[in-house]
Formats: C-alpha cells, sequence, structure tokens
C-alpha cells in the first residue's frame, strides 16, 4: 500500500501525540506534546503565514513520519524568502527512510529549511542531504536572583553553597548600570506596531501570535534613547527562566549592544520572578559577552539548506523564536547555572 503526504488537521491530535510520544520514548506529560502546544503550534491560525505548518506521511491510516515547521522570512537583495525550522521531526523505526523522504519532500516546497541543533541522529543525517553547518547558536546564562535560584535549583547536593556563593557574586559582577537616557518601556499588545521596521523578518501580528502561546508568557519592550525608538525586545518566560527571544536595535553597534543587553536583565529583574537570563546569539554576534558576565551553556549547529543548495549564506539573524527554544521546556527547574 503506497505512502500519502499530507497537511494535519487538529482531527489528528490523538494519533500525532500517540506517534511522538512512541517515536520519541517520553511520556504524554512532555512538554512539547501538550495538547494546548501542540494546537497552538500547528492549527492556530497565524495571520503572517497561511500554509499548513505540520505534515505526515501516512501509511495504512497511520502516521509513519511528521515534521513540524516553524515558519521564518528573510529579505535578500532580490526579495523576500520563505523559509521554516524543523521541529518534531520524527519517523517509525519500522519504516526505514520514511523520514528523509518526508524531509526531500519539503524542501521543494520552500526557498530554504535550516535545523538548528536537533538530536544527535539529526545532526549527523542532515549533511547527507546537502545542509552544512554555516554557523554556531552559543547559549548564554547568567544568574538574575541567586537565593530564590538556590531554593528552586534542581541539583541540591553539596555543591549546593558553593553554587550559591558563585552565582551570588556572578550575578552581581559587572554592576549592572544604566545608561543615561536609555530605557526600557513595557508595549502593550497593542503596541507593538513599527517594529517590522527594525525586525525586517517579523511584524506585529508575529508578536501578537507569541503571546498566545500556552508555555511561555511573552513580554514585549520598546528601547528608548532620549525618548526616540532605537530598539525592540521580547522576554519569554518558561518556568523559572527569562529567555531573551528577540532582540532588534536600529544601531548595532557594540556600544549599544551593551546598553541593550542592561536594558534586558533590568526589565527580567523588573517584570518576572525569573531566577535566571540566557539568550541565544549566533556565534560572532555581539552583546552577551560585553554586556555582563555570562557563562556559555551550549553551542547548537545551525545547518541550513535553500533551493537547489546554492551555497549563499541566509541573512538569517537567528533569533530565540526563529524555533521552539523560545517557548519549549516546563515548570521544573531546569537552569543552566
Amino acid at each position: 500500500m503506497g505512502s500519502i503526504l499530507r497537511p494535519t488537521t487538529i482531527d489528528d491530535e490523538a494519533q500525532l501525540i500517540d506517534f511522538l510520544t512512541r517515536v520519541f520514548s517520553v511520556g504524554r506529560d512532555a512538554p512539547f506534546v501538550n495538547p494546548n502546544v501542540l494546537r497552538w503550534k500547528y492549527w492556530v491560525p497565524r495571520p503572517d503565514w497561511s500554509d499548513p505548518r505540520s505534515f505526515v506521511i501516512e501509511k495504512g491510516g497511520q502516521i509513519v513520519a511528521h515534521a513540524g515547521l516553524w515558519p521564518v522570512t528573510v529579505r535578500t537583495g532580490s526579495g523576500v524568502e520563505r523559509g521554516a525550522h524543523m521541529i518534531d521531526w520524527a519517523s517509525d523505526p519500522q519504516t526505514p527512510g520514511v523520514g528523509v523522504s518526508l524531509l526531500q519532500r519539503l524542501t521543494k516546497s520552500y526557498d530554504f529549511i535550516y535545523s538548528i541543533g536537533g538530536s544527535d541522529m539529526t545532526q549527523a543525517i542532515l549533511p547527507k542531504f546537502g545542509f552544512r553547518v554555516s554557523t554556531k547558536a552559543l547559549t548564554f546564562a547568567r544568574p538574575l536572583r541567586p537565593w530564590r535560584q538556590m531554593l528552586q535549583h534542581q541539583s541540591k547536593d553539596v555543591r549546593l553553597p558553593l553554587r550559591l556563593a558563585r552565582n551570588f557574586w556572578w550575578s552581581r559582577t559587572p554592576a549592572r548600570v544604566l545608561t543615561p537616557g536609555w530605557v526600557a518601556t513595557e508595549a502593550a499588545a497593542s503596541d507593538v506596531s513599527g517594529t517590522e521596521v527594525l525586525t525586517a523578518d517579523r511584524d506585529g501580528s508575529f508578536f501578537h501570535y507569541l503571546q498566545q502561546c500556552p508555555a511561555a508568557r511573552f513580554l514585549g519592550f520598546h528601547i528608548l534613547n532620549e525618548g526616540r525608538k532605537s530598539g525592540f525586545f521580547a522576554l519569554s518566560v518558561v518556568g523559572k527562566q527569562a529567555r531573551l527571544a528577540g532582540l532588534w536595535l536600529e544601531n548595532p553597534s557594540s556600544e549599544c549592544w551593551r546598553i541593550a543587553f542592561h536594558l534586558v536583565q533590568d526589565a527580567a529583574l523588573r517584570h518576572t520572578a525569573a531566577s535566571e537570563l540566557f539568550p541565544h546569539r549566533r556565534r560572532g554576534s555581539r552583546g552577551s559577552r560585553n554586556s555582563g558576565r555570562y557563562a556559555i551553556a551550549g553551542a547548537d549547529p545551525g545547518f541550513p539548506l535553500t533551493e537547489g543548495n546554492r551555497g549563499a549564506a541566509l541573512p538569517l539573524h537567528f533569533q530565540m523564536w526563529d524555533n521552539d527554544s523560545a517557548f519549549l521546556g516546563s515548570d521544573r527547574a531546569e537552569f543552566l547555572t
């Protein structure tokens, strides 16, 4: 019996959860298969993207492969290119090659497909089909509230007092001094107009979509320099962490990045109860290192594949909300520091 490639609908929810939990060997309490999260990722309408965001290959009425798509657009010299990051990519181990077949068929529908990180198997498979590592996405972390973090920490062992002392010093070094004339003001849900001027790839409707996320609380902030809008950033609060989901600056100089990251830390302390802050930055981007003491908690390879494998670097300024790392997690403490 032949296989069928088709987009999923909300009617596939139960079967898709069964399939993903079985293939990934996780329980039904895994955050990424939470029914509310699944509906939001794949079937809640998005004003900025009308195409389907979840596809399966079906054989004999059963799902044998799935790929979720997190869409993104990139402005190039020749116009706008439409692409997607693959999430929840899985295949039935009893049906060899079906996951690769799904990937090959999806790449024909978009200008580019990319993947940041992924499982060891994913990272081993992608280069065989034309994907090449073009950059590294670094995860930095910094404690915000070390006393509270100590009480919440997932590792309560003999190292806890030393960790507290280190994180207490760490959270205050260097001193967080805000630059006069620069402030970050929280943007109301109806006050994200104009962000597309800075972000180019993401407009206000995308931020409105994020605010519907059932797994994270998203907060937007305008960066003002002497009262003039000069940047925008978004924080996502997942469990005990505040994550820098996205940051854009009108003037992306090293000094402006430094100022922006101080504003991000200040906003996380003022507007969230998070005990840890971490941004996710493309290697070579500025800001994290010269704005405070952060630990490099991980480095994920970035794999882009362009139509026809052109090989030209995509002008994608990768942010956490360009895949599911901005919202994926649980209420349990998962501190990196």
